[in-house]
């Protein structure tokens, strides 16, 4: 008998139960040093400990003493939610180093009375070192020296999915690697994702078996639910239907004055990356158009003129630009918000953000991005979220908890505001190529520029001239009181600042286009060109007016006089002048 062997053995099972040499021989009774003994073949267990030694080890004699190159560690037969041991069964039914059997109730002694699909997962040493193994109900399993067991891999890895019941269920691993192109962190079990039986009026079961670097896995959850991955991405866990989701890493969106100044251009730039689109604020500001926007409205002179839809469609161009389309639901009513409500969680479970407008503190655009309680609570990322995770104490964390930097998935803010409007994403397909987008994006320039406006605003060139227009209205300016001179002072700010950012955007996006047009070449670096200046105009109206500090009244009116409006007035001139050049060089380079 070949005592190193069967000490290697003992090794193994002891390691794999959790046990030291110290709290094995405490729970036998007897010294560590006996245990060290047998582990390293100088003796063998006493025949008296031999019951015992199996009982703790929870294996059989037999295996105990047998002199096996290969050995079952642990074994589990079940369904992801309920399960039997049979690493006994296992070596038991090993022959000469080789276990082949067909995985059903029969063949392992145990039964699990339900309908769903089930598997036997095992770790196993041999020669070569640990490896693991899966098979499905009524599949073989078959380890010998030469089967090629699975390693661990660092990250949670799927290695089978089914899904369906116990008597048909259809392997769905092909799904999985469709579906991996999504980033998705969460599978919904629903015949929508996977391919459910004709014939089966029972509920389906989704069913993967995992590796991570702890070991082989099982994870179940029934029709209506979904298997979500865990933060690390080390682990899937079951979620009911009515927990909470989050897409995870949806970026946060700096608050006004510190970048990406137009809020639905941010947003959709954070639900794009959270969603795999590997891309940038001046990216998107550039296929939407938006960077060319321009709407001001007069007189009432308001923040609301900075939206980025509020009086062009951009959002058609900039969905298109990655292959996708808008769907917009403006002021729902409350008989449809229950829908929409089940909607929104729908997109959630699929990795695919929702934005709306009127999330939080005011109406600007954010990203619905998770839920809790079957959707009574939503969650997001807006322009407003960074001051609150920092200096409200209840808000501290946000939700999921914070790590602590407001990075990735953590502080989401709560939704207070039911959206005024929706914007789903739908009709996936392949996005445009550089070269297309470019085109459209200045046919989009050409188009917005010349429209005359819609509502109360005025848009493109016409909003340049309405605003210069109002600057040099003197009289207004005179016999206004200091509470509407200090609003228009702050609305001139912000509408400055969007427009500094929108064509500090288009500069970068159309400078870093000059070379996607060969024979056009020269036209399109003369736009960037003109829109360089048109930037630099506008960071110097931007800068002019930034008073470093928060003015009203008489002190507004003192900082913001006559001479500066009449030379924010002449750099608007100039810069619609430059545009009008950039709209003609654009109008032929698209014909």
């Amino acid at each position: 008998m070949d005592t190193s062997k069967i000490g290697k053995q003992i090794t193994n099972m002891r390691k794999e139960r959790g046990f030291t040499q110290e709290g094995l021989a405490e729970l036998l009774g007897i010294s560590p040093q006996s245990v060290s003994k047998w582990e390293n073949g100088h003796s063998l267990p006493e025949t008296a400990l031999l019951p015992h030694l199996a009982k703790a080890l929870d294996t059989s004699i037999d295996s105990l003493l047998t002199e096996s190159n290969i050995h079952i560690l642990a074994a589990f037969y079940g369904d992801g939610m309920e399960s039997y041991n049979v690493t006994s069964r296992l070596n038991r039914l090993m022959e000469n180093d080789v276990l082949d059997i067909e995985v059903n109730p029969v063949s392992l002694a145990c039964a699990i009375n339900n309908n769903r699909p089930k598997y036997v997962i095992v770790k196993y040493q041999a020669e070569q070192g640990v490896y693991y193994l899966f098979a499905a109900e009524n599949k073989r399993l078959v380890i010998n020296r030469d089967a090629k067991g699975l390693t661990l891999p660092g990250k949670a890895e799927i290695v089978a999915a089914s899904y369906g019941a116990a008597k048909m269920n259809y392997d769905v691993m092909n799904k999985i690697e469709h579906y991996r192109v999504f980033n998705w962190n969460e599978y919904r079990a629903d015949h929508e994702t996977f391919p459910s039986d004709p014939l089966n009026d029972d509920k389906d079961y989704l069913t993967f078996v995992y590796l991570n670097s702890e070991g082989i896995h099982m994870a179940t959850c029934e029709e209506g639910e979904s298997i979500a991955c865990n933060a690390d991405n080390t682990g899937f866990y079951r979620k009911l239907a009515n927990l909470e989701n989050f897409i995870p890493d949806v970026p946060t969106l700096p608050e006004f004055g510190k970048g990406w100044e137009c809020s639905w251009a941010a947003a959709l730039t954070a639900a794009l990356r959270a969603m795999g689109t590997d891309t940038g604020y001046d990216h998107v500001m550039g296929v939407s158009g938006a960077c060319y926007r321009l709407a001001f409205c007069s007189p009432g002179w308001d923040y609301s003129s900075v939206d980025g839809l509020v009086a062009y469609d951009y959002a058609t161009p900039g969905y298109r630009a990655f292959g996708y389309s808008p769907e917009m639901h403006g002021r729902v009513e409350k008989a449809d918000r229950a829908a929409h409500r089940e909607r929104m969680m729908k997109e959630i479970r699929n990795n695919m953000p929702v934005l709306g407008i009127n999330l939080r503190v005011a109406a600007e655009w954010g990203v619905i991005c998770g839920y809790k309680e079957n959707g009574a609570d939503l969650y997001c990322r807006t322009k407003y979220d960074g001051p609150a995770i920092e200096n409200d104490p209840e808000n501290i964390n946000g939700s999921p908890p914070s790590n602590g930097d407001n990075s990735g998935m953590y502080g989401y803010m709560q939704v207070d505001n039911w959206p005024f409007i929706i914007a789903y994403f739908t009709d996936k397909t392949i996005p445009p190529s550089d070269t297309e987008n470019l085109l459209n994006s200045l046919k989009v320039m050409i188009d917005s520029s010349k429209q005359e406006g819609a509502r109360n605003y005025s848009t493109g060139f016409n909003a340049y001239e309405t605003w210069r227009s109002d600057l040099l209205d003197d009289e207004w300016y005179e016999k206004n009181d200091d509470e509407q001179y200090t609003r228009r002072f702050s609305v001139n700010q912000f509408c400055s600042l969007a427009l500094y950012d929108a064509r500090r955007a288009a500069f970068n996006y159309l400078n870093g286009s000059v070379s996607m047009l060969p024979g056009k070449t020269e036209a399109v670096s003369r736009i960037a060109f003109l829109f360089r200046l048109v930037s630099e105009n506008a960071e110097q109206i931007h800068k002019m007016l930034d008073s470093g500090e928060y003015l009203e009244g008489a002190r507004a009116r003192a900082f913001w006089t006559k001479e500066m409006r009449h030379k924010q007035a002449e750099l608007l001139s100039v810069m619609l002048n430059a545009e009008r050049k950039a709209v003609t060089l654009a109008e032929g380079v698209v014909r």
